[in-house]
């Protein structure tokens, strides 16, 4: 995979990839983009596009903030016209940390690796501490 674009509402794409590099450290394939106050779906598909440049499609990845908000609704036509992989929304910093350790891989295993590892990104306090006592008893 050559580029991941990471895109949401506001400067959320730039603050998520900041965060990536203070963890992993530099994160050359992750492509922040802004969404900014004034912008519609037309000024993020040319965001979009000239990042992605003469990329193949296939080695183009884009990881939206929120499922059917603007951002993720340019990527996905991107997609649907096949000048981009696929788009996954629910962008966090576990998820991105997962694509940054498996840069070298292919799209389709990316995703994949995403899709079977989402609810490990979420966890819920009392819950983990519930499972730790369980795991005690025994």
């Amino acid at each position: 995979m050559e580029k991941v674009i990471l895109i949401g509402h506001g400067r959320t794409g730039v603050a998520f990839k900041e965060a990536v590099e203070m963890i992993f450290g530099q994160a050359p394939a992750f492509y922040p983009l802004e969404f900014l106050p004034g912008e519609g779906i037309k000024d993020v598909t040319r965001k979009i596009t000239d990042v992605v440049g003469d990329t193949a499609p296939e080695d183009v990845l884009v990881v939206a903030d929120l499922f059917s908000g603007t951002p993720y609704n340019s990527a996905a036509q991107l997609a649907l016209e096949g000048k981009i992989a696929d788009v996954v929304s629910g962008m966090s910093l576990p998820m991105l940390l997962e694509v940054a350790c498996n840069i070298q891989e292919d799209v389709t295993t990316v995703k994949d690796l995403i899709m079977s590892h989402s609810d490990q990104y979420v966890k819920l306090l009392s819950q983990e501490m519930q499972n730790q006592e369980e795991e005690d008893d025994f």
